[in-house]
């Protein structure tokens, strides 16, 4: 006489992969600068969601973790968004701020960078 087999235990690997996607995206969607690997994380994030709720209707399992997959996934999209105009303004903010103070706009500070470059080459060089 066998012995009873447990039941197999169904799982809804898409929808894993996506929860798990979005919480990555989630959590470097807050770190400046890293944040650019969450625009690419967080639209994998939201498709395999999506495709996880499309197949847990077929299989009957893990419609929760696709759903989850899907909100983490817009959620690390809007922060990082958020993030790089909240950025990208304070840049704005300091390169008007030293234009005023000084009378000079950040782009003639690139021109006075390059300069002060080729001076040092020219002193190494000697």
């Amino acid at each position: 006489m066998a012995a009873p087999q447990a039941p197999e235990k169904k799982s809804n690997g898409l929808a894993v992969t996506g929860l798990v996607l979005g919480i990555i995206a989630l959590v470097l969607g807050i770190i400046p600068l890293v944040n650019v690997i969450s625009f690419i994380i967080a639209p994998l994030a939201i498709i395999f969601g999506i495709i996880g709720m499309v197949k847990a209707k077929k299989a009957g399992t893990g419609k929760g973790m696709g759903i989850a997959g899907l909100v983490t996934g817009v959620l690390a999209l809007a922060i990082t968004t958020i993030m790089y105009v909240a950025f990208f303004s304070a840049v704005s903010e300091v390169c008007e701020d030293y234009e005023a103070e000084t009378g000079q706009s950040c782009e003639d500070l690139d021109k006075d960078t390059e300069e002060l470059e080729k001076e040092l080459e020219e002193l190494q060089n000697k």
